[in-house]
């Protein structure tokens, strides 16, 4: 057990590709940068001790310099470490040739030392090696920081996509009870006036929820079906207004094939009737819908009361479904739309334009 942990810890320390690097770089120096026609003691020797130096200056510059340095932002101070430790490890090579040529000559008096030419040779080999094994490191890392940058913005992305579907969700349930507790009080008004007309706007509400408790769970529907259903919410409040119903609409026939996100335009159908028909004759409601794919602008203006502007600047009285169609506005369709309320006028005006 302890054996298998041992090696498993060499494996970590020494992944595969680095030990047959070094195998091959051990061959290469024995047979390619040292001279076959010197003795085979000092070409061991050197070649033992020049690789030695190379496997410690590779080691230093691909554990430390490169991540610490390099990939932190530091290349100026990467540069002068790295020149530092080529001064080192030049000055120690250069130690280790003195060394082992001063031992030869002593030992072995009959021996060809090494000339200059071959010094050069094995330095040059010394740095190569070194070199090789920092660029074969430099890129496996920078692949692999690569895969993992991809990875992580893949996963934030999923996340983020999650995030905006339960956003969603909790926006869409937040319509149903802010509608349903307008209805209710409107047909709790109604209660004590007159039943049948209490009956028909239970009817009428019941389709009206059945669309959005049924209709609404996709991303998009249909247009038509959509404008349908501001369409009967329309006639839903034609009863409670009987007096000074001054609603206008202007919606295309054809618009067959058009989808949308669900309940994006009936918070400013509700909104205009909360605050623009208050049993006056001043009173009234526009609504205008244009396609001119693949843009849908939808406009609806209504009488501003003197109190209206002033509800809708307080904080506390903007309204909930005016904040919602913000929100999901910005989720679903980001800068592919613009919306833009004034209230010149006298009037209270809503302009929405959506890029499909």
């Amino acid at each position: 057990m302890t054996l298998t942990k041992n090696i498993k810890s060499i494996q970590n320390r020494f992944p595969i590709w680095e030990i047959i690097y070094w195998l091959i770089a051990s061959f290469f120096m024995f047979f390619v940068f040292s001279n076959r026609h010197y003795d085979i003691h000092i070409r061991t020797n050197l070649s033992i001790l020049l690789l030695i130096i190379s496997f410690a200056s590779a080691r230093v510059t691909n554990k430390i310099l490169i991540p610490k340095f390099l990939f932190k932002g530091k290349q100026a101070l990467f540069l002068y470490l790295l020149l530092f430790l080529i001064v080192i490890s030049l000055w120690l090579i250069s130690f280790a040739l003195f060394i082992i040529t001063l031992y030869s000559s002593i030992a072995l008096p009959n021996t060809i030392l090494p000339s200059l030419e071959d010094v050069i040779i094995l330095l040059t080999g010394t740095y190569l090696i070194s070199l090789l094994s920092s660029v074969f490191y430099f890129t496996k890392e920078s692949y692999q920081s690569k895969e993992e940058k991809l990875i992580i913005e893949k996963e934030k992305n999923t996340l983020e996509l999650k995030f905006k579907e339960v956003q969603l969700e909790l926006l869409k349930e937040q319509i149903h009870p802010h509608f349903i507790f307008n209805m209710m009080n409107n047909l709790y008004a109604l209660v004590n006036e007159s039943t049948a007309l209490s009956r028909e706007v239970i009817v009428r509400l019941s389709d009206l929820l059945e669309y959005m408790l049924y209709e609404c769970n996709t991303e998009k529907v249909e247009l038509s079906k959509e404008i349908q259903f501001i369409n009967n919410y329309i006639e839903l409040e034609k009863i409670r207004h009987d007096k000074h119903f001054n609603v206008t609409t202007d919606f295309p026939k054809n618009i067959s094939g058009i989808k949308i996100a669900p309940l994006v335009l009936f918070p400013f159908v509700e909104n205009a009737f909360k605050h623009g028909l208050k049993q006056s004759n001043k009173d009234f409601i526009a609504m205008k819908l244009e396609i001119s794919l693949p843009r849908i602008q939808f406009s609806i203006n209504n009488y501003k009361h003197d109190t209206t502007l002033a509800e809708y600047k307080t904080k506390k009285s903007k309204g909930l479904g005016l904040k919602n169609v913000r929100e999901r506005l910005d989720l679903l369709y980001q800068n592919r739309y613009d919306l833009q309320i004034s209230t010149d006028n006298n009037t209270f005006d809503v302009k929405l334009k959506i890029i499909r």
